[in-house]
């Protein structure tokens, strides 16, 4: 005779496994709002200025950037050149 057995009942898709980026972004916001409790009943937002574009001196923020993309460039034109010069000899 065979027995029955009973299988556990079936259970929703589960917090821990989401099924696409957004439910797992909104889960990590939500263990994060939840996870922080506030030191006092008031919290002050400290006040921070964000500088603009036309602000912000961009040759010295980025220099080593621009400093990169030159030697780049540089070493870029001389491979070209040396691809162009075997293609005539071989």
């Amino acid at each position: 005779m065979t027995v029955n057995k009973s299988r556990p009942p079936a259970k929703g898709k589960s917090s821990a496994n989401p099924s696409n980026y957004s439910q797992l972004y909104k889960q990590s916001e939500q263990n994060a709002v939840q996870g922080k409790a506030p030191a006092s009943a008031t919290v002050v937002q400290p006040t921070t200025t964000q500088r603009t574009s036309a602000e912000v001196d961009w040759r010295t923020e980025y220099g080593y950037v621009f400093k990169d993309l030159r030697y780049l460039l540089l070493v870029s034109i001389g491979l070209f050149a040396v691809i162009v010069m075997l293609g005539f000899f071989l």
